[in-house]
């Protein structure tokens, strides 16, 4: 829903607030005119800064429209300024087009309607922003998103089925709409060229290359440029290729037979706007092109495209009355199950469409077309669902990952220390007389010492690996940064069906009642001998409308909403499944002479004579509000009646005669659902001839005489018991979200080892709801929900504390109530809950206990996830595509089993059928988030040691030769990096997951302490050296003239020496293996490369190589003190070594702790802190430890110093516990 709140009187009329509730996002529109000062004075400011401005406007996109654009009215603005907070998104052109006041508007839901009045001398006035179209309303002064557009007409429940558009409205539409086509428009190379160069990576890479160039380090120049080149160009490739990938997928167009001015005539679906009708039986249509409503005929398609639903759905006209034109929402996603029975997507394949004689006023009785199939055009273009769904692709939402955020903060810690480098040797150089054009140069180039260009880079040269690992293991990645995000999952929540169970289920048998006893029969798993189980006629029934007559196996013969195509069953695989086991076969006949009526669907049972057949009257299909289905058939004399139904038992049961209901009926259902079958109950009723006709679905579906059970058996996948042992292992949490029933539910939970042994399971009944009380007690709407134990034990828990309890004092049973328990909860008590109880204890009580959510609709699986994203957890969602899409778009990892085009939408989609990938992307984002760390930290500490090498050399006014910083850079430093990407993730999971964060305490000890032990030997090393007998300072060449101080010389040898060694060492001791990697044995490229290196360096150091002492500038130095320069790198790599495993992670958290307290201490808040939380508090609070869901409390302020404030899942829990924190 639009929503329009200006910020105040005085900027109502320059500025709006839009919610766009399809994208998650709200922006604020400004509206804008150019202003030629403005404009002037910008390109004089780029001209002056020799394009500088340019570029900083290209990367703060509000700089141009601040200086260039001037505030207006909505009404006169020529441009509008999109904006999301304070950041610009986007500054959009306004069209301006004629209107000749046939285009008659409205816009939102019919209870909330905007009705805009457009006259002749209105001009349409419009602007597109990430594909909406938005259209200014004179009326209210705002603009409105045309996919709330809604025709006058519709909303009275009329539409254009007799004659269609005229002319004029289709030409305004037309203008409003435009193309009905999801066109993505590609962008040229050369404007990619434009945009990556200007990305703040490459800009400081020609920065970079320029300082080198007036240096003469020409070979890594040139080695860096053909590097950067190679990678615009990979982007440049990659990046056209998934836009053709996309459009394609997008763009489709078709011809079309369209109803206009009361002619029918061929088109391009192109040209369709909404209120066109359109022949769906024109044999050239196969694929939807927009969103449309059945007027006409019936018609069966695949929306596999869109939901990953692989079941193909029959799709049926609006009947006149039914109101359904009116309650359609056209802003939303997706529409309510009652109305998209209607409705024909977008992209959706199209199986059969059948004709049917028009029921609609204004054809004669000699009409030409008196049998059609047609709908009318609801959205067309990005409006449509499949638009909504390219449209997130293309504008994914931002991830909100720790590491990403703290690497910026990194790159711009070590350009703190560039600068200030920059400042502490320009007052250096300028000291010895340097010319400040050397000093310029100079203190430049130690800028790109500091902040090697190569760092953001390493960010995803893991992930590179890691995508391609995962391809080659049946995984597709389409968002490669949430691979890194994988590594934090703390919850992962699974569908049933398809997911961890089998797709399809098989029947396992039909437990019918006894006619005598009323009681169970026993499970027949043989159809024979269900024909005998009519059932008996109730004392005092009339015979019309009483039990005599029913039978099993016609109610599985004919309880369905089956469709045959091409003499194939089509339609849901349990109907296939149920009527397979009947032993019937289903055709299509005509029941009448006129061969244009629509055929019937018949069911003739095996070996029978011509009067046993059964004819489909009428059909009333699953609806999952109702959670049942119905059916009327007759004989083919249409002489006798009867109406079936099957659906979910609790709900059956409800709508059947008391009497017929058998006595053991709770019994053998929760028999059959805690063994992991799913149920399904059988009712029905004959019904009198003449009254059938006219009665609808709530009168039909009454006063049912109880049938018996179908049960179907769903078994387990092979890899879903290992994998989800695996995950609890691992401390990952795991839950099922499912449609099913709740017990059935529980027990499948349970048999796959979801519910680990031993542990109580409570399952909700939501009884009558109770209203909120009048003096506002907010305990009161728990009370309608109740807690009972799943095998009937005398216990439940308390509605409001959610402990368990006894229902039998004297019965008390002290080891079950101390029993680790968990929560099966429905989706009925689970809306109920997050209407009334959202945000008590309770609710996020429910949320961390419960294991299963049964009865769940798919809004509901995707509200799930969103409430636990609230509480803290990174999620997961894993799900076979069919109606989980909004559910995968939600979770932090979408996983799809369903190879469909909507896994898209998800970020992962599997190849592999089971859920063994959700394991092996954990592992991988666990060894792709330790692997850019550790580069981070090697890259980091390589500019350290760098930098301190050029700081001491620069005390001289010297620096490495060129070859020196070829070497370091191109061979020693690049290959290290790269094979350190190329670690493998370790065999198994481990319950402590990765940090994720550049600024932890043990990423910031571990930095910390290798600056200090680099920088402190290479100053050892120096300080050392320089007290040698034999070491020679640096000196000018020329004396007076610092300039010409040689690089070449006893202090740079020692200092290059030693460095490149440290490079090495550095490697190996950020190749840190298990737990989130393999052993560094096992990557033989770095292997390789390190060994190589260091034989090279020893070369260079100890052997007698004046070749090579000559390419890089080196002198000879004392052989005794090469051993003592190699001793020394020595030295630092075990201190490092040691530091990195043992010393910095023991240090890392009391130090935090005591860096926490100073800072408590000096705001002044230790105070409140401890009279908030003190001992006794504590103590009264929790006598013990307390482990609530792998979250630990203790009692003591030197714990609450090693929890971060802003961790929502351990502050829920505090409090929870009476902890204040």
């Amino acid at each position: 829903m639009l929503a329009i709140r200006p910020k105040d009187t005085q900027l109502r009329d320059t500025q709006q607030t839009v919610s766009l509730e399809k994208d998650g996002v709200e922006i604020e529109l400004h509206g804008c005119a150019v202003s030629r000062r403005g404009v002037f004075g910008y390109w004089a400011l780029v001209v002056c800064t020799a394009g500088l401005a340019y570029v900083a406007s290209v990367w703060y996109p509000g700089m141009y429209a601040r200086l260039a654009m001037r505030p207006t009215q909505l009404a006169q603005a020529s441009y509008i300024r999109v904006q999301q907070g304070d950041k610009q998104l986007a500054l959009e052109r306004v069209t301006a087009s004629p209107s000749d006041g046939s285009f008659e508007s409205g816009f939102g839901e019919s209870k909330e309607r905007v009705e805009c009045n457009f006259t002749n001398k209105t001009e349409l006035r419009a602007f597109s922003f990430r594909h909406h179209c938005f259209v200014f309303c004179p009326t209210f002064n705002a603009f409105f998103a045309v996919s709330q557009w809604k025709d006058a007409a519709w909303t009275r429940g009329t539409a254009t089925q007799v004659s269609g558009l005229s002319n004029n409205v289709v030409a305004q539409r037309m203008r409003v709409f435009g193309k009905c086509n999801i066109d993505i428009q590609e962008k040229s190379y050369l404007q990619l060229l434009w945009e990556e160069a200007l990305n703040p990576l490459y800009v400081f890479q020609v920065a970079s290359i320029a300082i080198w160039c007036v240096e003469e380090y020409y070979y890594y120049s040139a080695a860096i440029f053909v590097i950067s080149l190679a990678s615009i160009g990979s982007t440049l490739v990659s990046t056209k290729h998934t836009a053709r990938r996309v459009r394609a997928m997008a763009n489709y167009v078709c011809a079309v037979r369209v109803l206009r001015s009361n002619v029918w005539s061929d088109m391009e679906s192109s040209e369709l706007v909404p209120g066109d009708v359109v022949d769906l039986a024109e044999p050239g249509l196969d694929v939807v092109p927009c969103d449309m409503v059945l007027l006409e005929g019936n018609c069966i398609v695949d929306e596999s495209m869109l939901t990953g639903e692989s079941v193909p759905e029959s799709k049926v006209s609006v009947v006149s009355g039914d109101h359904v034109l009116e309650s359609i929402d056209v802003a939303a996603h997706t529409f309510d199950p009652a109305v998209s029975r209607y409705i024909v997507f977008a992209g959706t394949r199209i199986i059969r469409a059948r004709k049917a004689r028009s029921s609609y006023p204004g054809f004669s009785s000699n009409s030409a077309q008196p049998f059609r199939a047609t709908a009318m055009v609801l959205r067309t273009g990005f409006c449509t669902t499949k638009g909504t769904l390219v449209r997130s692709i293309l504008f994914p939402h931002a991830t909100k990952f720790r590491f990403y955020r703290d690497a910026m903060r990194f790159v711009w810690c070590l350009a703190g220390i560039a600068c200030i480098g920059f400042i502490v040797n320009t007052i250096n150089l300028h000291r010895l007389g340097v010319s400040p054009g050397e000093i310029a140069i100079k203190a430049l180039d130690l800028i790109t010492v500091a902040v090697p260009p190569a760092l953001p880079a390493s960010m995803s040269i893991g992930m590179v690996f890691a995508a391609r690992r995962l391809r080659k293991a049946g995984i597709f990645c389409i968002s490669p940064s949430r691979i890194n995000v994988a590594s934090k999952v703390a919850v992962v929540v699974f569908d049933k069906t398809g997911t961890l169970t089998e797709e399809g289920m098989d029947v396992l048998g039909v437990q019918t009642v006894s006619q005598t006893l009323r009681e169970f029969d026993e499970l027949q798993t043989e159809p024979w001998g269900l024909e005998n189980t009519s059932t008996m006629q109730y004392p005092g029934e009339d015979a019309k409308v009483g039990g005599r007559g029913l039978s099993v196996d016609v109610a599985l013969a004919t309880c369905h909403s089956l469709s045959i195509v091409d003499g194939t069953l089509v339609g849901d695989p349990l109907e296939i499944k149920m009527v397979e086991f009947s032993g019937w076969s289903i055709d299509e006949r005509n029941t009448t002479s006129d061969p244009h009526e629509t055929p019937t669907i018949t069911a003739c049972p095996p070996q029978s004579s011509h009067q046993a057949i059964r004819v489909i009257m009428r059909c009333f299909e699953f609806a999952p509000e109702l959670r049942r289905s119905s059916v009327v058939t007759s004989d083919l004399n249409g002489r006798q009646l009867a109406a079936y139904v099957k659906g979910a038992p609790e709900v059956i049961r409800d709508l059947c005669h008391p009497e017929s209901v058998p006595k053991n009926y709770d019994t053998i259902l929760n028999t059959h659902t805690q063994g992991g079958y799913r149920v399904i109950s059988l009712a029905g009723r004959m019904l009198d001839i003449d009254a059938a006709q006219l009665l609808n679905r709530k009168s039909i579906e009454c006063d049912l005489v109880f049938l018996g059970f179908l049960v179907f058996e769903n078994r387990l996948k092979p890899a879903t018991a290992s994998v989800l042992c695996e995950l609890r292992d691992a401390k990952i949490r795991t839950i099922m979200c499912t449609g099913d029933n709740p017990l059935t539910a529980v027990s499948v939970a349970q048999e796959c080892s979801l519910i680990a042994p031993g542990t109580t399971v409570f399952v909700s009944h939501l009884k009558q709801p109770a209203l909120c009380s009048s003096d506002g007690n907010m305990f009161v709407p728990l009370t309608s929900v109740e807690w009972k134990e799943s095998t009937g034990q005398s216990i439940e828990l308390d509605p409001v504390t959610l402990i368990p309890k006894s229902t039998d004092p004297h019965n008390a049973c002290k080891t079950e109530l101390n029993r680790p328990y968990c929560l099966a909860i429905t989706g009925a008590a689970f809306a109920y809950l997050e209407r009334h109880a959202q945000g008590t204890p309770a609710w996020k009580h429910m949320l961390m206990r419960g294991a299963v959510f049964a009865r769940m609709s798919p809004e509901q699986k995707a509200a799930l996830v969103d409430h636990l994203q609230q509480l803290g957890y990174i999620s997961g969602f894993c799900g076979d595509g069919a109606n989980d899409c909004a559910a995968l778009k939600t979770a932090d990892i979408g996983v799809s089993l369903s190879e469909a085009e909507a896994s898209v939408a998800a970020p992962f989609t599997s190849r592999v059928s089971d859920i063994s990938c959700v394991v092996q992307l954990v592992r991988e984002g666990r060894c792709s988030i330790a692997t850019s760390i550790a580069c981070f930290k090697y890259l980091g500490i390589y500019s350290i040691i760098q930098f301190t090498t050029c700081c001491i050399l620069y005390s001289y006014d010297v620096n490495l030769t060129n070859g020196q910083f070829l070497f370091v850079d191109l061979f020693a430093v690049l290959p290290i990096t790269v094979c350190l990407d190329r670690f493998e993730p370790f065999s198994r999971l481990v319950p402590r997951r990765p940090t994720a964060s550049l600024a932890s305490k043990r990423v910031i000890a571990s930095l910390i302490g290798h600056t200090v032990l680099t920088a402190g030997f290479q100053l050892a090393v120096f300080a050392m050296s320089a007290s040698q007998s034999w070491y020679h300072a640096p000196e000018p060449a020329t004396p007076g003239d610092p300039d010409s101080t040689p690089e070449k010389g006893d202090l740079n040898t020692i200092l290059f020496v030693f460095s490149a060694f440290q490079y090495v060492f550095m490697g190996v001791v950020f190749a840190i293996g298990p737990p989130y990697r393999q052993r560094a044995i096992r990557n033989y490229a770095f292997v390789l490369v390190t060994a190589s290196l260091l034989a090279f360096e020893l070369g260079v150091l100890l052997g007698p190589l004046p070749g090579l002492r000559s390419l890089f500038g080196l002198v000879k130095v004392q052989v005794g003190w090469r051993f003592v320069v190699f001793g020394m790198a020595v030295a630092n790599f075990v201190m490092c070594y040691f530091g990195e495993r043992v010393v910095f992670p023991l240090v890392a958290a009391p130090a935090a702790k005591m860096c926490r307290l100073a800072r408590l201490v000096f705001t002044g808040r230790l105070s409140e802190i401890a009279r908030r939380n003190s001992t006794k508090g504590l103590i009264d609070a929790v006598d013990t430890d307390t482990e609530l869901s792998g979250a630990r409390i203790k009692p003591s302020l030197w714990t609450y110093l090693g929890h971060r404030p802003g961790r929502k899942e351990y502050k829920i829990l505090a409090h929870m516990h009476g902890l204040s924190i």
